[in-house]
């Protein structure tokens, strides 16, 4: 058996990964999720555990532990081909891990691989915090927003992170292109107040944390702060791979349905970056 299984596949990759290993995996066992987008744990709950029902009686000796975690570390994968499996860390960021609540009633106490995990997660010299899932499910919808709306405009456009951000306060103003920042601004502005609208349905206890206001100053931040960067979806179409975008976009868009918000502009850059994905696989002429 599996007693501890740290799972970094791409978002895509995850449920057949699980799948790969799942029947080594038992009620003593710790799995650590950490994949770009949102959805992943409750995808494994719906195809590998869908009856909370009868967990009692048929499979809960069979479920393990989750934790769940995310990461602001910058790495880029070698581009020489003497370095096939090479990867450097180019920026230092942070990592955060939480518990997921068991969906038993009653909850079982932590396994004791769940404790040996956390300690070793936070042994890492990466700047790493073992939180509660509240704050981290806070941070991850954070993440989400910034990854939904950074992401597939880089990966539709060719350009990098900072094409998103406001020009800094020393810059010349001749030098600014004053309608492509202002265009720029107008759908972020969109993109952030339709996310937290989505959140305000699907999440109201963190409505007051997570204004439109809150989550566009995050983005920009992050937009500034990466400003050098190629998000993961950019590379992702640029080297004709299935982007993530199905557990980022396509997340928002499920989760506004499901809660009656429109979702125009997540709906459009799912439908333009999905679009992007097959033309790399036809045949040009």
């Amino acid at each position: 058996m599996i007693t501890r299984l740290i799972l970094t596949t791409k978002a895509q990759d995850t449920l057949h990964a699980y799948w790969t290993v799942k029947e080594r995996l038992d009620s003593q066992s710790t799995v650590v999720l950490l994949q770009n987008g949102m959805g992943m744990y409750e995808a494994i709950q719906r195809e590998f555990y869908p009856s909370p029902q009868q967990y009692q009686k048929e499979t809960a000796s069979d479920i393990p532990t989750f934790i769940v975690g995310t990461n602001s570390h910058g790495c880029l994968r070698s581009q020489d081909e003497a370095e096939e499996f090479v990867t450097y860390h180019t920026a230092f960021g942070s990592c955060q891990f939480a518990v997921r609540a068991s969906l038993l009633n009653p909850p079982p106490a932590l396994p004791e691989s769940a404790l040996d995990t956390l300690t070793a997660l936070s042994s890492l010299a990466l700047d790493v915090s073992i939180t509660n899932w509240s704050d981290l499910h806070h941070r991850l919808l954070l993440k989400l927003a910034a990854n939904a709306t950074i992401n597939p405009v880089t990966a539709l456009t060719d350009c990098r992170n900072g094409y998103l951000a406001p020009p800094p306060p020393d810059c010349d103003p001749q030098c600014v292109d004053q309608d492509y920042y202002k265009s720029m601004h107008s759908y972020l502005s969109s993109a952030c107040a339709e996310i937290s609208a989505i959140y305000a349905r699907a999440h109201p206890h963190l409505h007051n944390e997570l204004t439109a206001r809150a989550i566009e100053d995050y983005v920009t931040h992050i937009a500034q702060t990466t400003a050098r960067n190629r998000s993961s979806m950019l590379q992702d179409v640029a080297s004709g791979r299935q982007t993530e975008v199905e557990w980022i976009n396509g997340y928002l868009v499920r989760l506004g349905q499901q809660h009656g918000v429109p979702t125009p502009v997540n709906t459009l850059l799912y439908t333009l970056v999905k679009l992007k994905e097959a033309s790399s696989h036809h045949t040009r002429y």
